[in-house]
């Protein structure tokens, strides 16, 4: 902007500096042309002047004053002459908003922080829809639309399991059939036969059912995001036009499929609702400010924050469990679980199983990729760390690797992690797959267990990531198993409770995180005594302060 102000000779601005002195009783006068502004500093300015003119050494003192104070009064003249020739370029036709709006805009162009995004994603958009349609009166008919979509994805689900079953069950008759007749009506060869066409049979059936449920997911999917952009697009309409206020919204209701109202339902109605042990605390934990946290112990199974409570009918419960999870999925509260899985990521098998045939039964993912695209990028991802370890083999074997990789599963460190995100199941948005071995089934495991190590990762991930509710296996357990004596689950539990306030202490100093929920799952099995005893457990090493009554002492 200078050089457009000043013209190309602003670099060469050069202005005559004299200095009167006397050598010898003689008066001088020395004349030297310095550039504006001076690029040096003046003590350095003037060495090379008293070595360049053989000048007195005496004269450094005032000589160095003399340049600093004409430095100085050049420079404003220089600053004057600049604002006066900006002053000029301004058209005296445009109003004064006019510069205030185009100076604001070469600000926010030029600072990153205050520039907005010109080239937004589609996801982006999307969230930024969403979060105001279920901030508004539409998150009712929101819900409704999603439970809808459940509801029919559920009846898919079930249509598939049905269809298996009954193909299991012919299959099996006619096994029993051949191997009975084995030599009278069969050979070997009929039997081999028969496997393999039944083989063949069940994957046909399963690849059909497959691909059935990708497709409703998809049009499921686009006709969620067409609606929320239209039901978005009359809500801004309405904002500019306060008349047409219920008009549009009703054409933006309209527009949605036929969803039938569900009345809301108190959870605690249904006759499934089991009645599960909880207790909670809230304690103060930090080395000079404390902060306040949230503990909660329940005695439960873990994929029931995951699964959605429905009635006898089939339909969803209208709960406040899933209500904040639809209005904080965008937020800076969100919600985590600690799931304990196998070594493999590809291979659906004990906790996974469950978990993916829950993900699947609660309706298409709008969100984010479903759980089997998060899984497969997931599996790339570790099969580049693996590739990266096996630079030092030889070219041939790496094609090799590379040829087979997809056919084998990817086996996972214990300890390690994945993530997976949701915004279909009914108290969770995140998952840490957390993975296990036979290890924790040892009663003399320690703090430098990798799966310690691991749960140690997921906390610090979680704060780093604002996911402020995590639920915790407190015996690193989804289920109560033989070893499980008295003793064992109190070590066990001891072990992690200190081992996570150890981990909350590192969180809150580090990273100055606010307040945490955290909630410790026990298995369904124990007695009350023995989930009263992890209770006092939990209070003792927290340090769960009590109020004291002293009006009692004040009295007598």
């Amino acid at each position: 902007m200078v050089d457009d102000l000043l013209g190309s000779g602003y670099e060469d601005q050069k202005r005559d500096f004299v200095f009167d002195f006397k050598d010898n009783g003689k008066q001088q006068r020395l004349t030297v042309s310095i550039p504006i502004p001076l690029k040096i500093s003046a003590r350095e300015f003037v060495q090379r002047l008293i070595t360049y003119h053989s000048l007195p050494c005496y004269l450094e003192s005032e000589l160095t004053k003399s340049l600093d104070e004409f430095n100085k009064s050049s420079c404003q003249n220089l600053f004057d002459t600049m604002a006066h020739a900006a002053l000029k370029q301004i058209n005296s036709s445009q109003s004064i908003s006019d510069y205030v709006s185009s100076w604001a805009r070469a600000f926010s162009q030029e600072h990153v922080n205050y520039s907005s995004a010109s080239d937004k994603s589609e996801e982006t958009v999307f969230s930024e829809m969403y979060k105001s349609l279920i901030n508004s009166t539409a998150l009712e008919t929101l819900l409704q639309l999603e439970s809808t979509y459940a509801m029919a994805m559920d009846d898919t689900v079930m249509t598939k399991e049905s269809a298996i079953k009954t193909m299991e069950e012919k299959q099996q008759r006619e096994m029993e059939d051949s191997i009975n007749n084995l030599d009278v009506v069969t050979s070997d060869k009929d039997v081999n036969d028969l496997v393999a066409r039944h083989c063949e049979d069940a994957q046909l059936l399963e690849t059909y059912w497959s691909s059935e449920l990708s497709q409703l997911q998809e049009l499921q999917k686009r006709e969620y995001r067409e609606w929320v952009t239209k039901v978005h697009e009359d809500m801004v309409r309405a904002t500019s036009d306060p008349s047409s206020t219920f008009e549009s919204f009703t054409m933006g209701k309209s527009r949605s499929p036929s969803v039938q109202s569900i009345p809301v339902q108190n959870e605690f109605s249904s006759p499934d609702h089991e009645l599960r042990l909880e207790e909670s605390f809230t304690i103060l934990l930090g080395a000079q400010k404390k902060t306040t946290h949230n503990l909660r112990l329940i005695c439960g199974n873990v994929l029931d924050l995951c699964k959605h409570k429905t009635r006898p009918g089939g339909s969803v419960l209208s709960q406040p469990h899933r209500i904040q999870t639809a209005l904080s999925l965008y937020s800076e509260t969100l919600t985590g679980v600690i799931l304990l899985v196998e070594d493999r990521i590809n291979t659906y098998s004990g906790m996974m199983k469950h978990f993916a045939k829950i993900c699947q039964q609660s309706g298409t993912e709008f969100h984010f990729p479903d759980l089997d695209k998060q899984l497969c990028l997931i599996q790339q991802s570790f099969e580049r760390r693996e590739h990266s370890k096996s630079t030092a083999s030889s070219h041939q074997q790496q094609q090799q690797a590379g040829a087979d990789v997809a056919l084998r599963p990817i086996t996972l460190n214990t300890g390690e992690i994945f993530i997976t995100r949701h915004s279909n199941l009914a108290e969770v948005h995140v998952v840490f797959h957390l993975v296990v071995d036979d290890s924790v089934k040892l009663a003399t495991i320690n703090t430098r267990n990798p799966v310690i190590v691991g749960l140690r990762h997921a906390l610090h991930t979680a704060v780093r990531h604002s996911i402020t509710t995590i639920s915790i296996p407190l015996l690193l357990f989804h289920e109560m198993t033989e070893e499980m004596t008295v003793s064992w689950c109190m070590k066990r539990a001891e072990l992690i409770l200190k081992c996570v306030k150890g981990f909350m202490m590192e969180c809150t100093t580090w990273s100055g995180a606010e307040s945490l929920n955290l909630q410790f799952m026990v298995p369904k099995g124990i007695s009350e005594e023995m989930f009263q005893s992890f209770s006092h457990l939990l209070s003792g090493i927290f340090r769960v302060s009590t109020p004291l009554d002293l009006t009692s002492t004040a009295n007598r």
